[in-house]
């Protein structure tokens, strides 16, 4: 099953933040993440990635919406960002490493089967669970970036293009440069992101610049500690792929060169205008979207 549809971006966000009750912290691999969980412990249960630079609140409008729906969502920060461990080896930042984390946070949580969710710096975990779990992964839905063979092995010359920022951030220059001025060029680099004071006390903390960003692309793009990119499997759950039209960093080429790897049900949703952070920026759309195809899947699960 595919399909295709355009829908427009809308929906004006409300509240700053998310029920500090609801966050606990979790061991994985040595180093503790703080997670956010809320909703019923027999709920179908969406796993959330936010992407880089962010945290949890990424999906402050998103959460009450899920839960009202009668769905458990568990959000694990990503070592380095929000209230995660932030230390300062740069290796513990790679892509398969967050994926390895994931998967000791949900079987901490004792959770069997689960939706994922995320996209940027989340889409690595999200894609990963997919191909290497299936039997546990009920469904996949991810913002903008298609499966990682699509992106990473053989890139288009346009999203090479747009991707220039993961080379400039190697050069020992760029940490300072970003801070100079109050933050100024990381304010113009992220004109567009409404949650930058959000992501600037991350940043200001120790090691918050490095860890919480600058880290990732040290230890999944640098030749000096990343891993040689190795195709991953295919993936056969359900995926629900929303793209922003306007996405300036995820280009549509890698929508058609990751198709090719993914071998299940189908779905595709363009929407207008909602950027690199769909469910930040156009949290109605997301909302309305992702609870549909949730609703869908639970439906034919349970055989109805």
């Amino acid at each position: 099953m595919s399909n295709a549809q355009t829908v427009p971006a809308t929906g004006t966000p409300t509240t700053d933040a998310l029920p500090a009750k609801n966050y606990k912290m979790i061991d994985a691999l040595d180093h503790q993440l703080r997670v956010y969980d809320e909703g019923p412990t027999d709920a179908p249960t969406l796993v959330m990635f936010h992407g880089a630079p962010h945290n949890s609140l990424e999906f402050r409008f998103n959460v009450p919406a899920l839960v009202q729906a009668g769905y458990r969502v568990v959000i694990p920060e990503h070592l380095g960002a929000g209230g995660s461990d932030r230390p300062e080896n740069v290796e513990l930042y790679a892509g398969h490493h967050d994926y390895e984390r994931a998967l000791a946070v949900v079987d901490a949580l004792g959770i069997d089967t689960f939706y994922v969710e995320g996209g940027d710096r989340g889409s690595l975990p999200l894609w990963m669970l997919a191909a290497l779990n299936p039997e546990r992964v009920l469904g996949l839905i991810s913002e903008n970036v298609s499966h990682l063979n699509g992106f990473f092995i053989d890139p288009a010359l346009d999203q090479r293009k747009r991707s220039w920022y993961m080379s400039y951030f190697q050069f020992e220059a760029a940490e300072e440069a970003l801070r100079a001025n109050d933050w100024a060029l990381a304010r113009e680099f992220f004109d567009w992101h409404p949650d930058m004071e959000h992501i600037i006390a991350d940043w200001e903390r120790p090691n918050g610049l490095n860890a919480s960003w600058l880290n990732w692309y040290h230890a999944t793009v640098h030749p000096d500690h990343a891993p040689k990119a190795e195709p991953l499997l295919d993936v056969s759950v359900p995926v629900l792929q929303l793209y922003s039209m306007n996405d300036p960093y995820i280009g549509p080429e890698q929508l058609i060169t990751g198709r090719e790897f993914i071998k299940g049900p189908f779905t595709l949703k363009r929407i207008g205008g909602a950027g690199h952070f769909i469910a930040r920026n156009a949290p109605d759309v997301f909302n309305r979207e992702v609870i549909t195809w949730l609703d869908a899947r639970e439906s034919e699960r349970r055989g109805n």
